[in-house]
């Protein structure tokens, strides 16, 4: 089955494109983008989240910056010699109702609709399988601390209203991002406030704290996974085809190195880069496209009455 983008996805999606076309350095902030935007509302995080057969891998739940174990509210019921799993949602409904963040992970699954157009976040990308989430928070309690994300993020101002911190940007790393000290946050060089319709694209390596000003606060945030080859995975291909020509016996380090480098710099080895990044986004897809068919069970549409 396949959804077409409606109009707000749609104008999130140019929004997207543009910014892909000509990168910020720091951020870009499109004030009232879509007007009352309603692909997803507080009322649909409910619905997601008292389905029974939630579990605690898709909510992080956040009260005044610690996470709230869920382990001990998951059940099961024997029926046949099967353990039917659910989860009791009892501390989720009290500590919301005291104030409490919550994150709804793997709403590109969830939504058939949401997952169409990460889908298309996913083709503009070199190589990468997006993620997304809903963050709900009440004033005093927020989903995650000042942090800097490794990836670029996209994010959309659904309900509430919220102001960004933005610190001056940093080297992109994928070590000690989260819970920055104001130190390590660094100088605050611009605010935004997010009201419902607004878009904000922020670039890696760019901190950032963000407060609930409203009542409440519900954003989505498009992670842009970068999924090219990693140094690890680059470095132990370069190590085997190392092996198989390595430098003479008793050379000097700098000659080792040189000899490295050159397997890295060569045409076969670079071949072998594209092919795998290639490879990787076409299973992207594929995934994606399975994804996409976690909603679509129409067979019995033959049975339905009008």
């Amino acid at each position: 089955m396949t959804y077409a983008l409606n109009d707000e996805l749609a104008k999130l999606l140019e929004f997207f494109l543009e910014q892909r076309k000509n990168p910020p350095e720091i951020l870009t902030h499109a004030s009232g983008l879509i007007s009352d935007p309603g692909f997803f509302s507080v009322k649909s995080l409910q619905t997601h989240l008292c389905n029974p057969l939630l579990n605690p891998s898709w909510v992080h739940l956040i009260v005044n910056g610690e996470s709230i174990s869920l382990e001990s509210a998951c059940l099961f019921k024997p029926v046949q010699n099967l353990k039917l799993g659910f989860m009791d949602k009892d501390v989720i409904n009290n500590e919301l109702a005291k104030g409490a963040a919550v994150v709804l992970e793997g709403v590109d699954i969830l939504e058939p609709a949401i997952n169409a157009f990460v889908g298309k976040l996913d083709e503009a990308l070199p190589c990468s399988l997006c993620s997304c989430g809903a963050f709900f928070s009440q004033p005093g309690n927020e989903a995650y601390a000042g942090h800097v994300d490794s990836d670029d993020v996209l994010a959309m101002q659904l309900s509430g209203e919220k102001l960004w911190q933005i610190f001056a940007p940093q080297q992109r790393r994928y070590a000690e991002t989260t819970h920055l000290t104001q130190e390590q946050l660094g100088p605050v060089i611009q605010e935004v406030i997010m009201r419902p319709g607004d878009a904000l694209y922020v670039r890696a390596g760019v901190p950032h704290l963000v407060k609930t000003t409203g009542d409440h606060s519900l954003h989505m945030a498009f992670d842009l996974v970068d999924s090219t080859p990693s140094v690890e995975q680059i470095t132990q291909e370069a190590n085997k085809m190392y092996d198989y020509a390595c430098e003479d016996p008793y050379a000097s380090p700098s000659k080792v190195m040189q000899r490295y480098v050159k397997l890295l710099e060569s045409q076969d080895f670079q071949g072998m880069l594209s092919e795998a990044t290639q490879s990787l986004k076409a299973d992207a897809k594929q995934f994606r496209q399975r994804v996409g068919r976690s909603s679509a069970v129409d067979a019995l549409s033959g049975f339905l009455k009008d």
